[in-house]
């Protein structure tokens, strides 16, 4: 009999350790994973099958469903320019805890490449992020986006036309209305009718006094703001979109009751990151717009 007790009781124990032992394991394990999210850099991702279907995915530390994930279209008048001129940004967006897809996507051409095939590019990428959120410990749905110049056009056409799940959008320097005809009389001037007409698909060559064509019309972020927050930034010396693009999308989004934000950067040119003092300006914005509306 006091065998018998001597026996259960090492059982007992034995148990108990066990149990004890498989907890701290879990704790460990669980304590573990989260100290394993390091800041990540997946660099030239291919989400699609053309070319220039790739991206710089930036995934912070300590990430999780919550975290601001932004999708960053780089400018180039629609028909160059690369993602690595946003990496500056994305790697300072990064070090704030906000995750980014730096994209290339198709050129604009006469052809077969307009508005619609660059806003087929970005859907690709939100799905390919949407797909890999389980993978990466990321959000789902609900995405940012931004973009410089002819990338921030885009933004908007996708934010406004394409993707109204889309959390905040930041445009920095992008043309708004192409049914102005003072700005159509300045894109005249300093020759971009033909990227415009790229981007757009528009085969009417325009004339001071002629109807602005449809596919100017159709290609107008302006006709189709929506309530997504919206921060504008732009140098008051830009010498390729004027300053007048962001008082004109202020008032457009002002009457239709969006929340919005206009930063005007004084002495800024188009490349409004180009002395520190600025680019400092337009990271800490963006990253503060980022934070109160691009977060769950």
């Amino acid at each position: 009999m006091k065998y018998y007790k001597i026996t259960l009781l090492l059982v007992g124990l034995l148990t108990a350790s066990c149990t004890a032992q498989t907890a701290d394991v879990q704790k460990n394990s669980k304590s573990t994973s989260v100290q394993s999210q390091k800041d990540e850099k997946l660099l030239n991702v291919k989400y699609g099958t053309y070319d220039r279907n790739v991206m710089d995915v930036y995934l912070p530390a300590n990430r999780t469903k919550a975290t601001a994930f932004l999708v960053n279209i780089h400018g180039g008048a629609w028909t160059q320019g690369d993602k690595k001129f946003d990496t500056p940004l994305s790697e300072y967006l990064l070090s704030q805890g906000i995750a980014v897809a730096n994209l290339n996507y198709r050129y604009a051409n006469y052809a077969d490449t307009h508005l619609p095939e660059l806003l087929e590019d970005i859907d690709n990428v939100v799905k390919y992020l949407s797909a890999h959120s389980a993978e990466w410990n990321t959000r789902k749905e609900g995405f940012s986006i931004s973009g410089g110049s002819s990338g921030a056009h885009v933004s908007m056409m996708y934010a406004f036309t394409k993707n109204p799940n889309i959390k905040a959008l930041i445009e920095r320097c992008g043309p708004v209305d192409f049914t102005d005809t003072s700005t159509l009389e300045y894109v005249k001037t300093i020759n971009l009718f033909e990227v415009i007409d790229k981007m757009s698909g528009n085969k009417k060559e325009w004339n001071m006094g002629d109807l602005v064509p449809e596919a100017y019309i159709k290609t107008s972020p302006i006709k189709f703001v929506s309530t997504i927050p919206t921060m504008i930034i732009h140098g008051d010396k830009d010498e390729v979109v004027p300053v007048q693009q962001a008082y004109l999308l202020e008032k457009a989004l002002k009457a239709k009751g969006t929340t919005y934000k206009l930063v005007i950067v004084p002495g800024a040119g188009h490349l409004i990151e180009k002395l520190p003092k600025d680019q400092q300006t337009v990271f800490t914005n963006m990253t503060e717009w980022l934070k109160k509306y691009g977060t769950n």
